[in-house]
């Protein structure tokens, strides 16, 4: 009974292993680097960051209409009754006009223009890191994943010894070779490495639909390794204070910042601009048709306006007094968040090195946990371990490749967290301009 239920178990998860995300497709499976192309080609945050470009942009031609002519064309017919003509004239006069206006000296336009001009570069900024921050996300979203991948290979692999262990002890205590109590207890081993696999497998599909939600297209795996990754995480050194002046000149949310400083502080500036007077002038031609007399058929003016509004109620002080705590409120973050960046670096250097340091025990953790588990089982087969011994092997074994992959995991999120520190793209991809991506994923 115990070895039927094992075989029948492990055909059971074999099956359902099938049919996971993890072996949904044969060739190459989906690079980290193809899967930022696709969320930035295809996900709506991708696609709604260039719209507040386009907003600013906007704003920015309508600041610029203040300096412009503004032309204006005007036409209207007036109907007499038939009392008032007199020999050929048409009841029907027709008169148009147009006016054409310049304004010559309009101070408060100034600063809404700098307003507008550094909202703008705020926003391209902006764009920019709202691009980033997808990428990242899509960049975690696919490490996860990865080791979810890894964790169900293990998972599996313990499952595969916990039958092969079953069908040694199980043969073992039928030649009464051994206790029958050790085919109970690998029997309990299976059950174990059972539930581990099942537990592994949501967890994988769990992180398939995450990753695919993101990328917005079905992903098939397995996920390719990023290699490239790894081996810089490893090897990367350079100074503390390198890294600041570079994340200071490079991220793009701390220049986003300080455009956004700079519109504000424009924008407190222009109520003050009120106090001087505008200056203007406006041109008219007027053409009437059938004119009736005294008016005339074709008459043109010209005039010249100055307009100064000495006393506004004080409307122009509280615009100022509340456009500068705004400004002020927005350099003070602007301030934080600068000064927040060589924390961001230190944190993030020192959980790499730390997972690093992890990294290599968990390495050497998982070759001494394999050589235990085989040379335990080799002593079992020649009686001279017990059953408790060997699952206890498993186990361990097992526990070593978890950490193995937990820490290469948290290796690569300290340094994908150091990149977002320092200004960079996750893998170095172009984020202005995304390439297209692979055609092999279908959508």
């Amino acid at each position: 009974m115990p070895r039927s239920t094992g075989v029948v178990g492990v055909l059971f998860f074999t099956a359902f292993f099938l049919v996971t995300p993890w072996a949904r497709a044969q060739g190459d499976g989906l690079s980290l680097e193809d899967s930022i192309r696709y969320a930035l080609s295809s996900n709506e945050r991708a696609l709604k960051a260039p719209l507040r470009v386009n907003v600013a942009e906007g704003q920015l031609d309508r600041a610029r209409a203040s300096f412009l002519p503004n032309l204006t064309a005007t036409g209207n017919g007036t109907l007499r009754t038939l009392a008032g003509t007199t020999g050929d004239r048409s009841p029907l006069t027709v008169t148009g006009s147009a006016t054409l206006s310049q304004s010559i000296v309009n101070m408060p336009s100034f600063p809404l223009y700098a307003q507008a001009s550094h909202q703008l570069d705020s926003e391209r900024y902006g764009a920019k890191q709202d691009r980033r921050v997808l990428a990242f996300d899509v960049a975690r979203a696919y490490l996860q994943t990865l080791t979810a991948e890894r964790l169900l290979e293990a998972a599996t692999r313990r499952l595969e010894r916990a039958k092969a262990n079953l069908d040694n002890a199980t043969g073992r205590a039928e030649a009464q070779l051994a206790s029958v109590n050790d085919a109970t207890r690998a029997n309990i081993e299976m059950t174990t490495s059972q539930r581990e696999v099942a537990q592994a497998q949501g967890t994988v599909t769990r992180a398939y639909v995450n990753l695919e939600y993101l990328v917005r297209r079905t992903v098939t795996g397995p996920l390719s390794a990023p290699d490239v990754m790894n081996r810089d995480a490893e090897q990367f050194s350079t100074r503390l204070d390198e890294l600041v002046r570079t994340a200071l000149e490079r991220r793009p949310d701390l220049k986003a910042a300080t455009e956004r400083t700079l519109a504000l502080q424009a924008s407190a500036r222009e109520p003050l601009y009120r106090l001087f007077p505008s200056l203007g002038v406006q041109g008219q031609i007027r053409t009437t048709v059938d004119p009736t007399p005294p008016d005339r058929g074709h008459d043109e003016s010209a005039l010249l306006t100055l307009t100064w509004v000495a006393f506004d109620g004080g409307a122009r002080y509280g615009d100022h007094r509340s456009r500068t705590a705004q400004a002020e409120s927005q350099a003070l973050d602007e301030s934080l968040l600068r000064r927040g960046v060589e924390t961001e670096i230190r944190l993030a250097l020192a959980s790499l090195k730390a997972a690093r340091e992890s990294l290599k025990i968990s390495e050497d953790a998982v070759v001494f946990a394999q050589k235990n588990t085989e040379e335990t089982e080799i002593l079992y087969r020649q009686g001279l371990a017990r059953a408790i011994e060997v699952t206890d092997a498993t186990a361990r074994r097992f526990d070593a490749e978890v950490a193995r992959a937990t820490a290469r995991l948290q290796m690569q999120q300290a340094w994908l967290e150091l990149r977002f520190s320092l200004g960079l793209a996750p893998l170095g991809v172009d984020i202005d301009a995304p390439q297209a991506a692979r055609s092999g994923e279908a959508r």
